[in-house]
């Protein structure tokens, strides 16, 4: 499942590298969360319920402006709760 939360992972990354719509503070918010979210998975460290709850919370803003990428963060966030480390 981590493999599975890794290529979401990098598809959001890839996703934010290009959208243009967002500003700075909210694009920081979001790389700050998916640097998090790796950082755990390179540590064999993942708290996956605590993770969710807060990426959720960082993403659920982006919901009717960017709904392509907030599709892919619910995808980890979903992943994070199934993973329920």
């Amino acid at each position: 499942m981590q493999e599975s939360l890794k290529k979401t992972l990098q598809q959001l990354h890839e996703q934010l590298a290009v959208v243009e719509q967002l500003d700075d503070a909210d694009r920081e918010q979001l790389e700050a969360a998916v640097r998090e979210i790796q950082d755990s998975l390179d540590k064999d460290d993942v708290k996956s319920s605590d993770l969710a709850k807060r990426f959720y919370e960082t993403t659920e803003q982006f919901t009717k402006s960017h709904p392509w990428l907030s599709r892919t963060a619910g995808q980890v966030a979903d992943t994070l709760s199934q993973m329920g480390i």
